[in-house]
């Protein structure tokens, strides 16, 4: 049984990266509190982004204002304790460059997940805001989050997130393989508003899709929409109120990505997760 209010949710962790050392506070949106990652990780120096890149129209994540870069070591951890062993996490680290070393040089790094290859971070411009997030279940009570050095730039984090997931939601989610996201999008939705925490109980993030084609409607609808199927993605109402539909019956609404191929997994497989 899951046991949650606006204020907090059991389990979550969230972590500002380069938040100065013992200090932590309660995010305005979310209600959740953040904490300093100086408790999790001896290693790295800590920076604020540059001032332009640390305003509300960049982002309203007061997390991504300030860095804990790692120039020396080829590989940097952060150790996250007191996790359940086998329980299964969604795993999310945030990024947002912001010129914070004055050299304008984006870098290329690779994230781990414990031992384990999760992605490479391609940082493409100083005011690119980036996610990395994996579903994984954790075998110890504790989890690694590490940061490679691959010889193209200093590794850095602006944020780290963990969320505790039942073990029902995404089974191909499991003890021998973890789900890396691509993409999470909310159909439908007007404007640019994000979905994220309370909505979404679990801390996931919803992102509105954007530019959609000309044959394409936007319904939706006021009522709360209930989830008729066990809770296998368990998506929030606010998500499920709106949705697309096709102008014309006889043209299918279809969906295409762009594979990622990296150095780990140069023909990486894909899973489309719908609800």
């Amino acid at each position: 049984m899951l046991f949650m209010h606006r204020e907090y949710r059991a389990g979550f962790i969230s972590i500002d990266c380069g938040l100065p050392e013992k200090t932590s506070y309660v995010d305005d949106a979310t209600k959740l509190k953040f904490t300093s990652d100086d408790a999790f990780t001896d290693a790295g120096t800590i920076h604020n982004v540059s001032s332009e890149f640390a305003t509300p129209k960049t982002t309203t994540d007061r997390s991504l204002y300030n860095v804990r870069s790692f120039p020396a070591g080829a590989r940097n951890c952060y150790t996250v304790p007191s996790v359940v062993p086998g329980s299964k996490y969604l795993v999310r680290a945030k990024f947002l460059y912001g010129n914070y070393d004055g050299l304008n040089k984006p870098p290329v790094f690779d994230l781990h997940l414990g031992v384990n290859f999760w992605q490479t971070v391609t940082v493409p411009s100083a005011d690119w805001l980036g996610n990395a997030e994996v579903i994984a279940v954790v075998p110890d009570d504790f989890l690694q989050v590490c940061l490679v050095n691959t010889g193209a730039g200093t590794p850095f984090i602006s944020g780290l997130d963990l969320r505790p997931l039942p073990s029902s939601l995404y089974a191909p989610a499991n003890a021998t393989q973890g789900l890396v996201l691509l993409d999470r999008r909310n159909f439908g939705a007007s404007g640019s508003t994000v979905i994220r925490y309370p909505d979404d109980t679990y801390g996931r993030v919803w992102w509105p899709w954007s530019n959609p084609p000309a044959e394409w409607s936007d319904i939706s609808t006021a009522d709360k929409v209930q989830n008729t199927i066990a809770p296998v993605f368990d998506v929030p109402s606010v998500v499920m109120q709106t949705a697309i539909t096709t102008r014309n019956s006889s043209i299918p609404i279809q969906f295409s990505w762009d594979t990622k191929p990296n150095h780990v997994y140069p023909d990486p497989g894909y899973k489309s997760i719908t609800s």
